[in-house]
């Protein structure tokens, strides 16, 4: 077990090793660094169209904090599959994927980690809206969840690394169902309706970790929300209360901005920062 979450809330500076890397933290705070390398180690190329994969060094520590070996993890919105990895540390994967090009992405990365890797858990993969899905048997959940359409349109630079990868995805996906192609108040909504099919898929004590973004509303003339943000992690927190689920703790990933992003910060003054990831791990009371 890494750091004790009583010491982190103190402000501790604290490091340790994880995947082989160094991870740095202030209190809450951690650096994780990045995962290139080690996704080009586990995963297939076109893992890289996906707009908002999750940090792999940052999932390892949540599997290890969270999780024991033979735990069933369920990732109700699992793009291109980071969480399969956890099968390589003795855990059963559970993934819901609605979009059907990034399914076949992880049925190509789940081939090469089998051919290359030796895995001591079983993966699911189930297609289609992880709201018809639910609930699912798991006794925790690791994931991150949808952003609005200010992701969900990846833009120039995804559609590049799309193209290198091999594919021509560079968004979230056209699907119905696809809760990223809505606007904030919607996708709200329907993540409340994801929540309480995950409440119900846990067993009491069942931890439940989901990894969100406060975003920036640039669409229209005058910044809405508070300050420019849209509050994705405090409504996150919010409507996992109103189903049911507890805090157990809050992390921040520190997410270095890009020189393309810290570019149009200068050039856009009015434009709020946005520079950390929040790890909120909540719990279903016993």
């Amino acid at each position: 077990m890494s750091i004790s979450y009583s010491d982190a809330l103190a402000g501790k500076e604290w490091d340790e090793e994880v995947m082989g890397q160094k991870v740095t933290a202030k209190g809450t705070l951690i650096d994780f660094g990045s995962d290139a390398k080690l996704r080009t180690k586990y995963f297939a190329g076109a893992d890289k169209s996906h707009p908002a994969r999750a940090n792999l060094v940052m999932m390892d520590w949540l599997i290890h904090r969270l999780t024991e070996r033979g735990d069933i993890i369920l990732d109700p919105t699992s793009g291109v599959g980071s969480l399969m990895y956890a099968t390589l540390l003795g855990r059963n994967v559970v993934n819901i994927e609605l979009e059907h090009h990034f399914a076949e992405i992880q049925q190509l990365s789940w081939a090469r980690l089998n051919m290359e890797h030796t895995t001591t858990g079983t993966y699911t993969l189930l297609e289609g809206d992880a709201r018809r899905h639910l609930p699912i048997k798991a006794d925790h959940v690791i994931f991150s969840p949808p952003y609005s359409v200010n992701i969900s349109q990846g833009g120039a630079k995804v559609a590049a690394m799309a193209a290198e990868a091999g594919t021509t995805v560079s968004q979230y996906g056209r699907d119905r169902a696809q809760l990223a192609t809505l606007g904030y108040f919607n996708l709200i909504t329907g993540m409340k309706e994801i929540y309480r099919g995950l409440y119900n898929s846990l067993s009491s004590g069942g931890f439940m970790c989901t990894i969100t973004k406060d975003s920036v509303n640039t669409k229209a003339s005058s910044f809405r929300g508070y300050g420019g943000i849209e509050p994705y992690s405090a409504d996150t927190i919010k409507i996992c209360y109103e189903v049911g689920f507890e805090l157990y703790e809050l992390w921040q990933r520190e997410a270095k901005p890009s020189l393309r992003l810290q570019i149009a910060w200068s050039q856009n003054p009015g434009i709020p920062h946005v520079q950390t990831e929040e790890i909120i791990i909540l719990r279903k009371p016993k």
